[in-house]
């Protein structure tokens, strides 16, 4: 048995071992003695060297068993499922030391090896698997984990990295930072880690679709600081030597970029917050710098955060983490990252919290399956500002902010919302703030447009959220789900404003004559997108009255000619700004308005006189074909009231 054990593990010594016994009873006796003496320090020297891969030892080259590291690519051979980083922390560096651990699944039967992400700027000092010291190499920002066995699927496995070292914060994208706020005098030490960056402070795999079950994070520092995680404050241990450790532990799935940490001379601002139909509650916990003048001057906004969450449980679904908190820490950041229960922020301006707050539902619950479908995590929490405008400031304000987001997109006309593979590593353009973010938040607003029913729209996000929740999806995941809803075809809205590039802009000339209008657009586009099929509202004035109808364009130059008695004044395209679009106007009485000639009503201005006013909304056919409104346009527009 021997023979074939040591045949597996020392096939250059197997035959001699095999040999020995053979030839021992053809020897002399004066020999045998020798042959056991060296047969046994032999036997020695090779258990001596199976052993040593237990014991604590980096090896600095590639080790027998090996790949060669030059030829390493992406692992999958393992699901994580916890993450315990223990470590210790301060406000004045970004130095860290401590320990990660990972608790692991194996799914590829017959490997020996676990590959981690893990920057070269942090030095391991060593790793035990399942307690036992292991042998690793750490090179190209990669630890490799030689197990001392062969690993079966299903295999449980945990690797515990003690580790020091710390992080250059002079790159947007370095992980970890350190700096002072001014204002308030008050120095942090905090992690951003998205996209790739959250191996720089703790070994991990960075995989958006392997997310951790839970995860505790323990940090130790001076007892005059606090430090804020993810999940709930389970514990404050002071420690030898003037420390203090916040234990903090999270039991929700969590992708690996959205762990932190902040540390800070924090003071702890927390209330409740009721929410949903069963008197839920949720603790709201701020770590906030400790200065009275700043409780006092950021109390209101702080305070918002309440009215945002009852919000977006309503149109969302329940907040995904309840059973735990929602919180902020605030760093000198210079804007804020979305951290699973404890974003980090710069301030509590409303659109901030609005936008961090958002991305618990889509980002943390639902996240992007692949960096390119990052629409899925910027583009509908950017759509949360709007609906905080919308509902809990005024229309007004949401239309101003909806303005503003289509003349940011509009500054250029290159680039689509879904991130190309050959930028898909590239973190400026992944969080291209016209594309994901800007134009992301529009084409939401157009979804919401084109089903034309709100009840379905945000039935259909709450749907999406409860299908994905806890997981991961991509934008082809919410087209199917919208598809399945709605019964309508989103192919060509897709391929127009998610994987197209521009935006259309549509001249139109209009006429009214012998109560018959007639309207003729011609498109021209912006990019190499040849035509976009968009449903145009047109709010037409007349004399007595405004109404709204509602016109698809499906080719480039198409007219239309509706019936309508009664003297039309004025013509308005899209007057309610749904659309990513400009519309040039060629008709006379615009002409005239221009130039001064009479007092014509301004087709931009449909509010300057008085006049009763009822929004009709019909869809007509697409190209050159003469259709009247369902019975009298006056009984339509007394029947109906839509928007």
């Amino acid at each position: 048995m021997s023979g074939i054990f040591f045949s597996k593990n020392f096939p250059g010594f197997s035959r001699m071992i095999l040999f020995i016994p053979l030839t021992y009873n053809h020897l002399p006796e004066g020999m045998k003695y020798y042959t056991v003496l060296s047969t046994t320090l032999l036997l020695a020297i090779l258990f001596h060297s199976w052993i040593r891969p237990q014991c604590n030892l980096k090896i600095e080259s590639v080790a027998s068993g090996m790949p060669d590291l030059n030829s390493i690519t992406e692992t999958d051979n393992f699901d994580v499922k916890f993450y315990f980083i223990d470590l210790e922390v301060n406000d004045s560096s970004t130095y860290i030391s401590g320990s990660g651990t990972v608790h692991l699944q194996v799914r590829t039967p017959g490997t020996r090896q676990i590959i981690l992400d893990m920057g070269n700027n942090l030095h391991a000092d060593s790793v035990l698997l399942n307690g036992q010291w292991a042998d690793y190499v750490h090179q190209n920002d990669r630890l490799f984990i030689n197990a001392p066995f062969w690993l079966s699927d299903e295999t449980d496995l945990s690797v515990q990295v003690f580790y020091s070292g710390s992080v250059s914060s002079k790159s947007s994208f370095a992980g970890m930072y350190n700096a002072i706020d001014r204002r308030w005098n008050k120095r942090v030490t905090w992690t951003i880690s998205e996209p790739f960056s959250a191996c720089v402070w703790f070994p991990c795999k960075q995989d958006l679709t392997d997310k951790a079950d839970s995860v505790y994070v323990f940090i130790t520092t001076d007892k005059d600081l606090k430090a804020g995680s993810n999940g709930l404050l389970t514990a404050k241990r002071l420690l030898p030597g003037e420390k203090i450790r916040h234990e903090w532990k999270s039991r929700y799935p969590v992708a690996y970029y959205l762990i932190s940490f902040a540390v800070s001379e924090y003071r702890d601002y927390s209330f409740y917050a009721g929410f949903g139909q069963e008197g839920d509650s949720l603790l709201i916990q701020n770590y906030i710098y400790d200065h009275d003048l700043y409780l006092e001057s950021s109390r209101s906004q702080i305070d918002i955060t309440a009215d945002l969450i009852r919000l977006f449980s309503g149109l969302f679904g329940p907040y995904p983490f309840r059973d735990e908190k929602y919180g902020h820490c605030i760093v000198p950041s210079g804007g804020g990252m979305e951290h699973q229960t404890m974003t980090t922020l710069e301030d509590f301006s409303f659109t901030l919290v609005a936008h961090e707050l958002a991305h618990q539902w889509f980002g943390n619950h639902v996240t992007c399956a692949a960096w390119q479908d990052i629409w899925i995590n910027e583009g509908f929490a950017s759509y949360a500002e709007y609906l905080g405008y919308e509902h809990l400031v005024s229309q007004k304000d949401a239309d101003r902010w909806m303005g503003n987001a289509h003349m940011i997109v509009k500054f250029r006309d290159d680039g689509s919302v879904y991130v190309p593979e050959n930028d898909a590593r590239s973190e400026s353009r992944i969080f291209d703030y016209r594309l994901s973010y800007k134009k992301g938040a529009a084409i939401v607003h157009m979804i919401r447009h084109e089903i034309n029913d709100d009840e379905l729209f945000f039935e259909i996000l709450r749907d999406f959220l409860s299908k994905y929740g806890n997981g991961v999806a991509t934008a082809m995941d919410f087209k199917n789900l919208l598809e399945q809803k709605t019964c309508m075809d989103f192919a060509d809205f897709f391929n127009q404003w998610y994987f197209g590039e521009g935006y259309p802009v549509v001249s139109l000339h209009w006429q009214h004559h012998n109560d018959t209008l007639t309207i003729s657009a011609m498109q021209k586009t912006t990019s190499a997108t040849p035509l976009f099929r968009i449903p145009i509202d047109f709010r037409i004035t007349t004399i007595d009255q405004d109404t709204i109808i509602t016109l698809r364009q499906n080719e480039n130059n198409v007219s239309w000619a509706i019936q309508l008695p009664g003297t039309v004044t004025a013509l308005e395209a899209d007057p309610e700004k749904w659309l990513l679009a400009d519309f040039l106007y060629e008709d006379d009485a615009l002409n005239r308005f221009l130039s001064g000639e009479g007092q014509h009503t301004s087709p931009f201005n449909v509010n300057s006189q008085k006049k009763s006013k009822t929004d009709v909304v019909t869809e007509f056919p697409e190209e050159n074909i003469i259709c009247q409104l369902p019975d009298s346009l006056r009984n339509e527009m007394e029947a109906k009231t839509v928007r």
